[in-house]
């Protein structure tokens, strides 16, 4: 029951149901617009996110690696490292859920302002996710869009991936070299059998996600270990999130529907300079993921919906519903309310939006 009371009270999913009925004076509901095995491949990601999560594996590489951070630039990369690597695995989501707490804790105990390294670990979470299909939602979905094996995926997101990263080494910069004296303690220890069986399943999960095996056999290895592991992390996960994607299939369907917006969409994806940059300005103001959505059906190539979606992520807080999920941590750790926040995060965010986008019209263009 809590768990049903939770999942309905979520803002965005309320929104996107009540935008999903209001499609419905236009179009009849079909269930065909729902894309299954991006809801069913989010599913068994987020089931082993939430082993992954009650495995503490993020906290122990972070608390790990900080043992050697002494000075403040290098504490901040590490946190931008780790947060850009695991958010490759472990989704954008769990990267800062984890990292920005710790940040926060750790700036705290340094006597140092976090503003900035925050802002810097949601930018890295953003970047390191799109590299890989499952670090992100729109990445599922297109995967299972447009068909993609692993080799056509990581042709789009590779060169972006490498440009992000020196992106982000070149924002990192700008913290001073001011010296720590920091040691945190692992208190607790990894369990080394727990986490390699983790693995496993997530290697089937993912070759069900490209295909190979059958999508089916992952979910249910999933299911079966965690339900051995710990059934209690079933009431963990976000089943909002997969009813809000499930909102945005019908939403999405229903209004492509309509002949001039069918008409309009359509042209915009015969050209790809176009559906790059409507998909780049639409993620500001509905979010990279529904925008994916949107404009998938009008767009026959795949290449410049990822590029889009994916710089598309940064700039407004909306942009990425990660960037939303960092604003609410911080002010949830940060003891007094940092007025700087958003300055530096519309700083930060906007300029990086428009050295990749760029980047991302050059990488097109010289496709």
């Amino acid at each position: 029951m809590e768990v049903l009371k939770a999942t309905f009270k979520d803002r965005i999913l309320q929104i996107t149901c009540g935008v999903a009925l209001f499609s419905l004076f236009f179009s009849h509901l079909e269930l065909s617009d729902i894309n299954w095995q991006t809801i069913i491949s989010l599913f068994a990601l987020m089931l082993i996110i939430q082993v992954f999560q009650k495995l503490k594996l993020l906290d122990y590489c972070a608390l790990l690696l900080l043992k050697y951070a002494d000075t403040q630039r290098k504490l901040v990369q590490l946190l931008v490292l780790l947060t850009f690597i695991g958010s490759m695995i472990l989704t954008n989501d769990v990267g800062i859920i984890t990292m920005v707490p710790l940040a926060v804790s750790l700036g705290k105990k340094a006597g140092i302002k976090m503003t900035v390294p925050v802002v810097l670990i949601t930018l890295a979470a953003n970047l390191g996710s799109l590299i890989t299909p499952i670090g992100n939602p729109q990445n599922l979905f297109l995967l299972a869009h447009y068909h993609l094996n692993a080799i056509e995926f990581f042709k789009m997101s590779l060169p972006l991936g490498v440009i992000s990263g020196g992106l982000l080494w070149g924002w990192s910069l700008r913290i001073p070299t001011q010296k720590l004296k920091l040691n945190p303690e692992i208190d607790y220890k990894i369990n080394k059998l727990a986490v390699s069986g983790t693995v496993v399943i997530l290697a089937f999960v993912m070759v069900g996600i490209f295909g190979i095996l059958p999508l089916w056999l992952g979910l249910g290895l999933a299911l079966g270990w965690v339900f051995l592991l710990d059934n209690q992390l079933f009431k963990k996960i976000d089943y909002a999130l997969l009813l809000t994607f499930c909102g945005f299939f019908i939403a999405v369907g229903n209004f492509s529907r309509i002949s001039a917006v069918d008409q309009l969409l359509t042209s915009l994806g015969s050209k790809q300079h176009l559906i790059y940059l409507a998909s780049l300005g639409l993620s500001q103001l509905i979010s990279n993921v529904p925008a994916a959505i949107l404009l998938a059906p009008f767009s026959k190539i795949s290449y410049p919906l990822f590029l889009g979606v994916s710089i598309g992520g940064l700039g407004t807080l909306v942009a990425s519903l990660a960037n939303l999920l960092a604003y609410k941590q911080y002010q949830h750790y940060q003891e007094k309310g940092n007025q700087n926040f958003l300055k530096q995060f519309s700083l930060i965010n906007f300029s990086s939006l428009c050295f990749l986008g760029i980047a991302g019209w050059l990488l097109l263009y010289f496709s």
